[in-house]
């Protein structure tokens, strides 16, 4: 190999400083380089056509994957239900698929699709209804077929809608578990009103208020084909396409559609702080803002722009000011507050530490005034249109973007061309029309403000800002079943058969004379996962502190469940959860309903009780009684007439998916120190098994360590 001298080394490096040294006197080589305007995206258009029967048709092909893709859109949405059963539209789109068709069930067209590699799927949002198929070039006749099946005879199967109110009953019991889904249904409750189209919720009463006629009628009123549009994107060729789409639809004739009118946003508003207190927190959400505007708003580019400096993307205010140089946020921003139809809600959206709530909200209020107040720099200007134009590229990525797209503006009766005049008209915003529209369209001093977070922790009190309502979240149980009217005769006789009762289970003094209930027994469950067994450790002390020690069979894990008659929670290898104020109330009335906490309650004067009548409970003839705990909380007691023993009760209770009505069959009485204790227990909710346990033991006023109840 060849060797160079130490001189050349040297000389060579002295080169290179001096090369380096003349760049740096000079002009940088792409310094005053001219660039040509970027060539604006061409993107496809999609064809489009209108059938005899009504329906609209967008084509756009697409021959790069053998996929063929099908989306429809139907003028319907929950905004169209009555308000006493809210969720109907939801549940009659979610049917619409399961449920199968006149000719399928659901189940029967899931297996097609699975073996089809290929899906069909339907919905009804807020103001659209959707459905869709996705399946290989090759099957498009099998799925093409399955879909208009679907949108023409859906069948409304009765089992598939039970279980879609099932699936919702258990998201109204866990909807007060997350602290954002709470911000984001209470802030629009506060804008738009709680019995508004807009903002109202799903209830026990709503949902289980709705029978199949109701989704049959829904259905019959929206699902007309001169009131939907269809588009479809893959390898296809038009012509065929069309005549196929033509073939299957050509048997679904149009009627008369009498779309209601979109319920009013309302036109005033002015300022309100809501707290929602959550105990279980130790960080807030915050949301501010009010009703915002519309898209086709001749100032919407200006919008756009002010709100892209004000709270959209990582350069802009907000992110700079609230997170970067206070640190007072995980996240803040806001949104471009504009709807198609009716005027959307412009909003800020804050995450923070508790103790940090105020303070935060003050710094927000404060970029909102500037925002008014002060032209942005050029910078800033410059900035968020770039930005804008940036991301619209991503309004033309896909040719499945391009078709939704233009779904969306037939939908809203918005012209094709809507994003680039809308682009045009951002490259035209200027600083003043920045702070024009943000001195005519932000008032910070009409904002509705809610904050969701532990106010204690606050750093200043709420209040600081203003008047303060507390917002009650609540869940409504369902309205209890109608009973007859309570006769002179029915409560006397209810009263005496109870006093048989107080007296066959050990009489009232011995009764009050316990103050601890220890049991140990094994347990099945029938649990979302399947059948468990555990053997349980109970721990009462009377009246309401209760604590279940669970060691789960085979594998030998252990969790405690604990509530000490004001908080539960939940004990688990992992750690401890406090478990939501839901199952709490549930806890208590749990504690209430054990047979000597009953008892010992019917014994005093002014109980509320009425004789209901017979019925056999497992061969057994009973005496049916009714106790009335308050008005949204009732039972039914179940009493032998030969043992005066309660062999049943029934009862509403919160299960894993919401309220359900639960059975609870009491036998294998024992005598346990002068005090009669059911040792076997099944529990039904809704019909079905949930839990079968036998105790080994039970002890009465043993001592128990307070501690147990500690976390």
């Amino acid at each position: 190999m060849k060797k160079y001298p130490l001189y050349s080394l040297i000389w060579s490096f002295a080169l290179i400083l001096l090369i380096a040294a003349t760049g740096e006197a000079q002009n940088k080589p792409h310094e005053g380089l001219v660039y040509p305007p970027l060539n604006q995206p061409q993107p496809p258009v999609p064809d489009r056509f209108e059938l005899d029967n009504g329906i609209i048709v967008y084509l756009l092909e697409d021959h790069e994957l053998p996929i063929i893709d099908i989306s429809v859109r139907i003028r319907t949405g929950s905004l169209y239900e009555p308000a006493d059963k809210v969720g109907l539209a939801l549940i009659t789109g979610a049917v619409m698929r399961t449920g199968g068709t006149t000719s399928k069930t659901g189940d029967e067209l899931d297996e097609i699709l699975e073996n089809l590699a290929a899906s069909v799927e339907t919905g009804i949002g807020d103001d659209a209804g959707s459905a869709s198929v996705s399946v290989l070039k090759e099957d498009l006749d099998t799925g093409l077929s399955i879909l208009a099946d679907i949108l023409m005879n859906p069948a409304f199967r009765e089992d598939k809608i039970e279980l879609e109110k099932v699936q919702h009953r258990s998201g109204i019991a866990r909807r007060n578990d997350n602290p954002g889904g709470i911000t984001r249904r209470e802030f629009s409750k506060l804008i738009y009103g709680a019995d508004s189209p807009y903002a109202r919720t799903t209830e026990y009463d709503t949902i289980n208020s709705i029978t199949r006629d109701d989704l049959v009628a829904f259905y019959q009123k929206f699902f007309r084909p001169n009131n939907i549009i269809l588009g479809v994107l893959g390898d296809f060729d038009s012509e065929t396409m069309l005549a196929k789409i033509q073939e299957v639809f050509k048997s679904w004739e149009p009627a008369e559609i009498n779309l209601p009118e979109k319920p009013k946003i309302p036109e005033t508003y002015g300022k309100r702080i809501a707290l929602v207190n959550k105990e279980d927190v130790n960080q807030t959400n915050i949301r501010m803002g009010h009703i915002g505007w519309l898209r086709k708003n001749e100032d919407y580019p200006a919008l756009v722009v002010m709100s892209q400096i004000l709270g959209i993307g990582f350069s802009s205010r907000l992110i700079n000011s609230i997170r970067v140089e206070k640190g007072l946020a995980y996240s803040v921003g806001n949104n471009y507050g504009a709807g198609y139809d009716v005027p959307g809600i412009f909003l800020i959206a804050c995450g923070t530490k508790s103790e940090a709530t105020v303070t935060a909200i003050e710094a927000i209020l404060v970029e909102v005034e500037k925002m008014r107040a002060e032209e942005v720099t050029d910078q800033e200007l410059k900035q968020a249109i770039d930005g804008f134009m940036n991301s619209s590229v991503f309004d033309y990525d896909t040719k499945g973007e391009i078709l939704s797209r233009a779904l969306r503006y037939e939908y809203h009766d918005y012209p094709q061309d809507f994003v680039e005049q809308l682009m045009a008209g951002i490259r035209e915003v200027t600083k003043a029309d920045v702070k024009r529209v943000a001195t005519e369209y932000l008032h910070p001093d009409k904002f509705t403000l809610i904050a969701v977070g532990k106010a204690s922790d606050f750093d200043k009190p709420l209040d600081t800002l203003g008047d303060v309502t507390e917002v009650d979240i609540t869940i409504p149980l369902p309205s209890p079943e109608p009973v007859p009217e309570a006769g002179e005769a029915d409560v006397a006789k209810a009263k005496a058969i109870l006093a048989d009762v107080t007296v066959a289970h050990g009489g009232l003094e011995k009764l009050q004379s316990v103050k601890s209930l220890v049991t140990q027994g094994q347990y099945v469950l029938n649990t979302p996962g399947g059948m468990m067994q555990a053997d349980v450790k109970r721990s009462h002390v009377l009246p309401y502190k209760i604590r279940s020690d669970f060691t789960l069979q085979p594998m030998g894990m252990q969790m405690s469940q604990v509530f000490d008659g004001e908080s539960a929670w939940m004990a688990m290898p992992q750690g401890v959860q406090d478990m939501p104020g839901s199952q709490v109330e549930e806890f208590k009335k749990d504690a209430l309903r054990n047979t000597i906490n009953l008892l010992i309650y019917l014994s005093g004067d002014d109980i509320s009780a009425q004789y209901l009548g017979t019925e056999d409970v497992n061969g057994k003839s009973t005496d049916v009684i009714r106790i009335a705990i308050s008005d949204a909380d009732a039972l039914k007691l179940f009493v032998d007439q030969e043992t005066k023993y309660i062999v049943k009760k029934s009862y509403q209770s919160l299960g894993q998916a919401g309220p359900v009505e639960a059975e609870e069959f009491i036998d294998d009485y024992r005598d346990i120190s002068g005090v009669k204790i059911g040792f076997r227990t099944v529990v039904h909710q809704n019909g079905e098994p949930f839990l079968e346990g036998a105790l080994s033991e039970a002890m009465i006023n043993v001592e128990v360590d307070e501690s147990l109840f500690e976390k």
